[in-house]
């Protein structure tokens, strides 16, 4: 095992120190925390952004990675090289993130190829994330079905004036059902253009149609309901005032999940996290398109060009148990999967103690509750004998993080209200790496292709 000293990013939309489960964890594993300042991420992992380091030596963990590969297991390294393919991270969200979307491989490679100096896309990686709620948990995600859609066109009028009569007619037309192939190619082709005028409107429109949106919402007589969409306009023009981040929410769903529900976000897919604290992993990219409810640069074309337009709610993950006291959510990315452990906690009072398999890959481990005897057993590789960082045992509690060789089970012992996140490279890959291995040619570079 390998402890890690992981640090906080304090963006605008993060929660208050003394509200934050960002600013506590990072407190807990031994971070100076400044009150005045909003927490918004705790990153573990190796992206160079906000790379976690050593806690015995303060390197850091790419170095360490560079000098081990070994730490990440033979079929991680031949696929990933000495990276870690994963970033794992715990968000504590007060207002809303951008409008955003994040780039698959050949945008991601494009972008950050064009943008060498701007910062702006910091690595050639695509980024697929999955967000898991700690507590109650609110996003936009995804785009509503047809029907919606034409609904919110017919109720709100300001949100179609600034799509464009020819736009608003073109989408009004479409079946709320996709029967055909045909269907879904008008159906897509009129949400981008649609989607594509209202995010590159002139801010002078968007403020206008903004401004009289809120009025008219909040001149609504007493015991009219707003609806859900309207309740949130007025939420944000709050947090970002004349934005067409606003307006861009009526095109979305709003997914509201409680404690221990997930969603998972493939390339190209529009999102915004908006209220609540979750444990998020992703594959290691730090690339973020965005086109409102930010100060930050907005790249509205690129977002619109480059969204799938796909309909419908996101699948939601609620876990699937992987022996006592263990809960696997997988999406499908091969980069990553999270598991919850508990042990002498109100979910599994009767487990005092549990030993966790061996995988094939690296793991970070994330106590958010609770202590635990922490021992590994197991045939490390011989590169990884002298590595005086690694140890066998360690008494873990609230915000140890730790990095767990591939090969080694890890038992824990007198849990006490015990909660660890754990960020793993997805099982799937490991078995679809061995299936390629063991085909003929032509069958593995089927499975390949996959």
């Amino acid at each position: 095992m390998l402890q890690l000293r992981c640090a906080a990013q304090n963006y605008d939309w993060g929660r208050k120190a003394s509200e934050s489960e960002v600013a506590k964890l990072a407190q807990a594993n031994g971070s100076a925390i400044d009150e005045s300042k909003p927490f918004a991420e705790l990153w573990m992992g190796a992206h160079p952004n906000c790379p976690s380091k050593l806690q015995s030596t303060g390197e850091s963990l790419q170095a360490c990675l560079d000098k081990y590969p070994q730490l990440l297991g033979d079929k991680v390294v031949q696929n990933f090289g000495n990276q870690l393919p994963y970033l794992f991270k715990v968000l504590s969200v007060a207002k809303a993130l951008s409008i955003q979307s994040h780039p698959d491989k050949a945008l991601a490679e494009r972008l950050h190829k064009e943008h060498p100096k701007a910062g702006l896309y910091a690595d050639p990686n695509h980024k697929p994330e999955m967000a898991l709620a700690l507590s109650d948990f609110e996003a936009l995600c995804g785009f509503a079905s047809i029907a919606e859609l034409q609904e919110r066109l017919r109720r709100v009028p300001e949100l179609a004036l600034l799509v464009g009569q020819q736009h608003v007619d073109a989408l009004l037309a479409l079946p709320t059902t996709i029967a055909e192939e045909d269907d879904e190619t008008a159906s897509k082709a009129a949400k981008q253009t649609a989607f594509t005028a209202l995010m590159t409107a002139p801010q002078e429109a968007v403020t206008a149609a903004v401004r009289g949106l809120v009025e008219r919402l909040k001149a609504i007589a007493p015991g009219e309901e707003l609806t859900p969409h309207e309740a949130l306009a007025l939420r944000l023009n709050e947090q970002f005032p004349d934005d067409v981040g606003l307006m861009s929410a009526f095109f979305l769903n709003l997914v509201r999940l409680p404690d221990g529900h997930a969603i998972y976000l493939p390339a190209n897919e529009p999102h915004a996290y908006l209220a609540g604290e979750l444990v998020e992993c992703m594959a290691a990219s730090d690339n973020v398109i965005r086109a409102g409810l930010t100060p930050k640069f907005k790249h509205a074309d690129v977002l619109c060009e480059s969204l799938t337009y796909r309909q419908g709610l996101p699948d939601v993950l609620t876990g699937s148990p992987a022996g006592t006291g263990i809960t696997v959510y997988q999406p499908p990315f091969e980069e990553f999967e999270i598991h919850r452990i508990d042990c002498g906690s109100e979910s599994a009072p009767g487990c005092k103690a549990m030993t966790l398999p061996a995988s094939e890959g690296p793991r970070i481990l994330l106590v958010q509750h609770g202590e635990a005897e922490a021992t590994v057993s197991g045939q490390l590789p011989d590169a990884l004998q002298a590595v005086s960082e690694l140890e066998s045992a360690l008494a873990l509690a609230r915000g140890s993080i730790v990095l767990l060789a591939p090969g080694v089970e890890l038992a824990l012992a007198h849990a006490k209200d015990l909660v660890v996140w754990v960020a793993a490279v997805n099982s799937t890959f490991f078995r679809l790496q061995d299936a390629r291995v063991a085909a003929p040619p032509a069958v593995a570079e089927a499975v390949v292709a996959a």
